[in-house]
């Protein structure tokens, strides 16, 4: 990046934040030879999907699974694009989920999976076999789609160039569940009446799409279902490794990544914009791509910050455990704990990641467990360590854990917790929001939050086209990406 005179530099393209959603666009724009800066105010990359050290033990930001790294899928294609070596191997099963006292293993083949949910809860209706199905069937049709790239909603011929691409059979019989919910498509095949199904089934799409079933997009639901089949991976790292790995590619091309760099404003100055940052100094940029949600960039640009409507958006509780591992047998990593009888929401569904050290650090395991959590419904007392309501979650989420490594109280060596205060604090995001706006039938694809808010700011992240998840937002950078190409007369690597 080129200085000028005094603190203000120079520069073709800012990202502000360093979400999966803006280091893909960052890592394709420095591939393309496009002068590229990145700015990020916390100490590490990744933002929701990155990590932190917390005496002597390593934590991702929140529990999570890497999905999109197999062969053609959307996080792998950035990578080659990119030229960044990735050591990834596939997880199957990827995930065990753990209802009613009864556990079973969410294996790739779709009829493998309903045997054992059969095994483990006789007397499932076989509705719910159907439905398996059918989430395989579509969701296969929408992981087509989503190869393809497509950039939502339509707004301008360049949109229509790309998602041209994605019209095929698989579109036109996926077209028809943006406008259905999964639970009408359950009551379809008779997948219903089953305490324990029905809570499995709502909370994986809780955690992939903000939405029970009642409630959520049938196209976005089949994805989801599907998506853990398709394309689960382990990582050594996690998501934050992948996150370092853009930053290195980034900087090995010519970019920039600035940690502890705030920006406070944006302005419009001659041949773009000029972004203000904490510590006084200035960047001037051609381009800007936002990693941002959309009220968070509304404040940079003078407005007031805004936030989603109560019951679009959720935040989380994440519960962070370093204990000593030392005797315990090899684990699966990644568990979901859902209990039929209580709300899925605060404690009710829980996403379980376990991370064992390695080498002479075998002993020290990482355990991270999220559950969903409304910010409004917090008090200012809540907040406070100690707090009777923030005890009660840390209870309800050990007690989650127990249900994967039943001693793990007697092993507790690190404890603490995160709320949504924790996540507006980290990543800046208003009220501590994350995660996206849920996946309703009104907000999916066409009508989605369009990501060019002013000329020559675009945005990338969660609250845009397709949503949410590392896979989701690493398209909408891509989409950000491929519009500042389109601007500065460079040719796209993807």
């Amino acid at each position: 990046m080129r200085d000028t005179s005094g603190t203000t530099a120079r520069t073709e393209l800012l990202v502000i934040g360093s979400g999966f959603g803006g280091l893909t666009a960052a890592a394709l724009a420095a591939a393309t030879d496009i002068e590229t800066c990145v700015v990020e105010q916390h100490l590490r990359p990744g933002g929701c999907a990155g990590d932190f050290a917390l005496e002597g033990f390593w934590f991702p930001a929140g529990a999570t699974v890497v999905t999109g790294l197999e062969p053609g899928g959307i996080l792998r294609r950035v990578f080659d694009a990119a030229a960044i070596p990735v050591a990834a191997h596939e997880l199957d099963p990827s995930i065990v989920v753990h209802a009613g006292g009864l556990s079973v293993a969410y294996s790739a083949g779709v009829h493998r999976w309903a045997d054992a949910v059969e095994r483990a809860f006789p007397g499932v209706p076989p509705g719910y076999r159907r439905f398996w199905e059918w989430s395989h069937r579509a969701g296969g049709d929408m992981y087509t789609v989503g190869r393809a790239l497509p950039a939502f909603p339509i707004e301008r011929l360049s949109d229509v160039r790309r998602s041209a691409h994605a019209i095929s059979p698989a579109a036109l019989r996926a077209a028809p569940l943006l406008f259905r919910t999964a639970g009408r498509v359950k009551r379809k095949f008779g997948a219903a009446g089953h305490a324990a199904a029905d809570a499995i089934i709502d909370g994986m799409l809780l955690d992939s799409t903000g939405a029970s079933a009642e409630q959520c997009s049938a196209a976005q639901a089949a994805i989801a279902l599907d998506l853990y089949r398709r394309g689960c991976q382990w990582v050594e790292g996690g998501t934050g490794r992948l996150a370092m790995d853009l930053v290195r590619s980034i900087r090995r091309n010519g970019g920039e990544v600035r940690f502890r760099a705030r920006v406070v404003s944006l302005e419009r100055c001659p041949g773009g914009w000029q972004a203000n940052l904490s510590d006084g100094s200035a960047i001037r940029a051609r381009r800007v791509m936002a990693n941002l949600p959309p009220g968070a960039l509304r404040g940079l640009l003078g407005g007031d910050r805004t936030v989603p409507a109560a019951r679009e958006a959720w935040s989380a509780f994440v519960l962070h455990l370093g204990i000593d591992g030392r005797g315990l047998e090899e684990i699966h990593p990644f568990h979901q704990v859902v209990e039929p009888s209580r709300p899925l929401h605060d404690g009710g569904n829980a996403f379980v990641s376990i991370y064992r050290g390695k080498g002479e650090r075998s002993g020290r395991w990482s355990i991270s467990v999220s559950t969903h959590t409304r910010p409004g419904s917090w008090r200012e007392s809540d907040y406070a360590p100690g707090s009777a309501r923030r005890t009660q979650l840390e209870e309800a989420l050990i007690g989650a854990v127990e249900r994967v490594i039943p001693c793990v109280r007697s092993r507790i060596v690190v404890r603490r917790s995160a709320t949504p205060r924790s996540f507006e604090r980290f990543t800046l995001r208003p009220d501590g929001f994350v995660g996206g706006l849920v996946q309703r039938p009104s907000n999916g694809a066409q009508f989605a939050a369009g990501h060019r808010p002013a000329p020559g700011i675009y945005l990338a992240g969660d609250h845009v086209f397709p949503g949410q998840g590392t896979v989701g937002v690493a398209l909408s950078g891509i989409n950000a990406y491929r519009d500042v190409c389109d601007s500065l007369k460079k040719r796209a690597l993807l």
